[in-house]
């Protein structure tokens, strides 16, 4: 399969995993909604909606990510490695997706981060009265160090790939920026982070405990 051919099947499936995600989350995203659309600005509104969805866009696109990347691991008894049977060509298809699809979740990260800085701001009175609101916002808080690390992994692995012209599985740059990725223990460790809190941070929103509602409605 040549570079065009799989971004013309793979890209077509990466949106449509990311909606499913959506629709998966559609109570995180009503609940959200619903705690300001009646009180809150339109401007206000308008954030909440891009952070809602750039951040379930983001965590369905980091998840078929890594499904993407997993795809060429398998685990033995020391540890993860590369299958053997795939070809050189085969594991570049995987990393061109890869690569292709940081721009996707990080334009999604970026505006839900950004989105998130301005709704803490306006809603910082509230979380003494919901507890849930402030945990979310702080476990959304730690992924972003994560986060930008990785980013930074995968702007260096695009540029070696779309920018050096690299079509070696085994360059340098390749086994740095992506196999160690997976391989690595602190680089596994971090993402189990990552992902533990964003999924944490979506079920304090859904769930939300640590509300008090008598102080809310005072």
């Amino acid at each position: 399969m040549d570079k065009k051919a799989m971004l013309y099947t793979f890209i077509p499936i990466y949106f449509a995993y990311s909606f499913v995600m959506t629709k998966k989350n559609i109570k995180f995203i009503v609940i959200l909604l619903k705690f300001v659309m009646k009180e809150k600005s339109k401007a206000f509104k308008v954030l909440l909606t891009i952070f809602i969805f750039g951040f379930v866009i983001w965590l369905g696109g980091t998840i078929f990510r890594t499904t993407i990347a997993y795809n060429l691991f398998t685990i033995g008894s020391n540890g993860m490695f590369l299958k053997p049977e795939y070809s050189n060509i085969e594991r570049l298809t995987n990393i061109y997706l890869f690569s292709t699809t940081s721009l996707l979740t990080g334009i999604a990260y970026g505006l839900a981060a950004c989105c998130s800085i301005v709704l803490a701001i306006n809603t910082r009175k509230d979380f003494k009265r919901r507890g849930w609101l402030f945990m979310a916002f702080v476990l959304f808080l730690i992924t972003v160090p994560i986060q930008v690390y990785f980013f930074y992994m995968d702007f260096q692995l695009a540029q070696a790939v779309y920018y050096d012209g690299i079509r070696d599985f085994n360059h340098p740059s390749i086994q740095k920026y992506f196999v160690e990725r997976y391989i690595d223990v602190k680089n596994a460790s971090m993402r189990a982070i990552l992902l533990l809190a964003a999924f944490t941070s979506m079920l304090y929103a859904i769930w939300r405990p640590l509300d008090n509602e008598q102080l809310a409605t005072n």
